[in-house]
């Protein structure tokens, strides 16, 4: 395993750019983070989306379901291996309940791979974790 420091600052920037992209008003900044083929596949707490035709929509049924939605975090792990790299993060998802923002814990890992030199998520998982 390679961790390259210009990798690292890489992925690092657009995992930045993925907390600040965060299905707010412009949705299609946050979906130009991931690869929009067959092969992407996220997971969600409780759900699963294979392939760009399935996702996409994801982000603004969330939107839609929570309102106002915003991630942001306090840990973040990059490894990488040329133009592939996997992270792993803890979260916190804000989102309004009931007029009261509440951060909910949450944990991310994924992929994401430098195609057309841009990086693009391939796979991802978020999930709560308390």
């Amino acid at each position: 395993m390679s961790n390259d420091p210009q990798t690292e600052t890489e992925v690092r920037a657009f995992f930045d750019e993925f907390i600040e992209a965060y299905p707010k008003d412009n949705i299609q900044r946050y979906l130009d983070l991931f690869l929009q083929n067959e092969n992407l596949v996220m997971f969600g707490t409780g759900e699963k989306w294979l392939g760009w035709e399935d996702y996409k929509g994801a982000p603004a049924e969330d939107k839609v379901r929570h309102g106002k939605i915003s991630l942001t975090f306090d840990w973040l792990k990059v490894n990488s291996q040329g133009p592939v790299a996997w992270i792993a993060a803890e979260i916190k998802v804000n989102i309004e309940v009931e007029g009261e923002l509440r951060g909910i814990p949450a944990r991310i890992t994924g992929v994401v791979k430098k195609i057309e030199n841009k990086w693009k998520i391939v796979q991802g998982h978020i999930s709560v974790s308390g």
